[in-house]
């Protein structure tokens, strides 16, 4: 459904060029979801936003359905507006406060529909009840509501206009833990239900674990690591990747670390590494990776490394 070939985003600052995205390739398969997971600044939400055309990529296409969408006429720009919504992160700041929950579910279907009154109103009351909220949830104000009702309100409206891929930005990271697991749930019914694609940005592994299909782990601005979510945990073969998997908390006090957490800051994008970008952090760094940029083994566990681990963690 979606293909990101060699992608890149930079941005020119006084000081100098941040290179937020660099030649970034991807393939998410339809009725998939596919992670992105990395330290914050890697670029997961640059790339989010090259998706959404809310910024344009300064290399490589991003094909949707095998169609450019940089070169897209103003008739396809509608038709892919309608497939492509995105829910965020932070329920609080993505709704109107000011407009009542009706208003904003009917917003999207009036931009892009020309429906009667009742129509409206019958398509509000299908997706609140998709939700699992009532249909007087309508005439209420965004304040009225709690932050997992408020990211509910949030996909009902994402849900409004029947898309085929839903971008999904840290979606439940800003509410509590007690119904996170609900909102997730949630969202595994509708994509089982209405066959829906997800592109999810996360921080939560555990998260990523149980919800993703595939998982591309980013670190400044370059893939390390991709593929099918339980090889890629089971078997990490990227330093960072591991890296990553060793920092998640084990609730048990005699768990050992398989492997060191990863050592120092994460680089600029103004002035990356040359080579592999990870390197000065990378326990496993030659000279080789100090000067070249890795080269992607063969999918569909695709690796950015040059001395990658083979078999499990110890």
């Amino acid at each position: 459904m979606l293909q990101l070939d060699a992608i890149t985003k930079h941005y020119p600052t006084r000081q100098g060029l941040v290179r937020a995205v660099e030649a970034v390739s991807l393939t998410v398969a339809p009725r998939s979801t596919l992670a992105l997971v990395g330290e914050s600044g890697c670029g997961k939400t640059t790339i989010a936003k090259m998706i959404l055309r809310l910024e344009t990529p300064t290399a490589g296409r991003i094909l949707f359905e095998g169609q450019d969408i940089a070169a897209m006429d103003r008739i396809a720009v509608h038709r892919y507006r309608r497939a492509v919504m995105a829910v965020f992160q932070d329920p609080y700041a993505s709704l109107n406060p000011r407009m009542r929950v009706g208003a904003i579910i009917a917003e999207p279907i009036l931009a892009h529909e020309n429906p009667g009154r009742a129509a409206v109103t019958r398509r509000i009351e299908e997706v609140l009840d998709i939700v699992g909220l009532p249909a007087g949830a309508a005439r209420l104000y965004p304040h009225e509501f709690s932050g997992g009702q408020r990211q509910r309100i949030a996909i009902a409206r994402a849900l409004a206009l029947q898309p085929r891929l839903m971008v999904l930005d840290e979606p439940v990271s800003a509410l509590d833990v007690s119904i996170r697991a609900q909102v997730l749930n949630l969202l595994q019914d509708i994509q089982d239900e209405f066959g829906l694609t997800y592109l999810v940005i996360a921080h939560d592994l555990a998260l990523v674990e149980h919800f993703s299909s595939d998982v591309a782990v980013i670190y400044l601005g370059r893939v390390a690591e991709t593929g099918p979510t339980a090889e890629v945990f089971a078997q990490p073969r990227h330093p960072y990747t591991r890296a990553l998997l060793a920092a998640v908390p084990q609730p048990d006090p005699d768990h050992i670390l398989s492997e060191a957490a990863a050592a120092g800051e994460i680089a600029s994008a103004l002035n990356p590494p040359p080579g592999c970008r990870f390197h000065p952090r990378c326990p496993r760094a030659m000279d080789l990776c100090r000067t070249t940029v890795p080269v992607p083994s063969a999918p569909p566990h695709i690796t950015a490394c040059h001395a990658p681990h083979e078999g499990a963690p110890t």
